[in-house]
């Protein structure tokens, strides 16, 4: 059974229980992975959630429900597919209304060309598409572009403690689909120094991994241009 309409990339929907050659078993229920195909079978998904969980001494796995979606890929850890060899692509991520907001006394940095590793954070599809702190606790974004996907959804897309988090671990700016250049989260975004991209496109085209994020600003009327692209491979 599939599901969805995302642009070529699949998930599994599963309930498994893993169980550990020194005693004991863990369960799950609806868990989700990112798989690097259109399909896997029941040994290739046990094998999945254990590089995914990083479980030890695992005696068996068995897998009693799956269900393949279409979606775009969260950021399973290690899940992706074997590198198929070079091949860079650039994705334009620039719509009509994005723009770069760079607070007060920020660091120096953003004047010309940026260039940054990009820790992407899906939200798109979630009932409430907005990260917690919570939500970003397995990212590490030091010196990384934050891409928040949230499939376009309006709202902020992040709690107060969640920008205290990225700040506190080093962030080097924040980039969003939304539009939200005033608002709490804008406010709180400034207050940290972090600088705020706003009305991307095409975040959907982007892996869940091994992205970077180009930007070229230039003089706009309404704050700071901004041609942005994602560049994969």
């Amino acid at each position: 059974m599939t599901t969805g309409t995302g642009p070529g990339q699949w998930r599994v929907d599963f309930d498994a229980e893993v169980v550990f050659s020194n005693g004991g078993s863990l369960r799950t229920e609806g868990f989700r992975l990112d798989i690097p195909g259109d399909d896997i079978d029941d040994a290739e998904l046990g094998e999945l959630l254990v590089r995914h969980l990083g479980l030890l001494m695992v005696g068996s796995t068995s897998i009693s429900r799956k269900e393949l979606i279409r979606e775009p890929h969260k950021g399973s850890r290690n899940t992706e597919a074997a590198d198929s060899g070079p091949g860079r692509r650039t994705v334009d991520l620039t719509g009509p209304g994005t723009r770069l907001d760079r607070p007060a006394g920020a660091p120096p940095g953003l004047e010309g060309m940026v260039d940054l590793p990009v820790a992407l954070v899906r939200l798109s599809g979630a009932a409430r598409p907005v990260a917690d702190r919570l939500a970003l606790a397995a990212f590490e974004p030091a010196g990384h572009a934050v891409v928040i996907d949230t499939g376009g959804a309006d709202g902020p897309c992040l709690t107060p403690d969640a920008v205290a988090l990225l700040a506190e671990r080093g962030a080097a700016l924040v980039a969003t689909d939304g539009g939200h250049r005033h608002g709490p989260v804008a406010e709180a975004l400034a207050a940290a120094g972090l600088p705020l991209l706003t009305g991307l496109t095409g975040l959907a085209e982007l892996p869940a991994a091994g992205a970077r994020l180009h930007a070229v600003p230039y003089p706009a009327a309404d704050g700071e241009g901004v041609r942005v692209y994602g560049v994969t491979r």
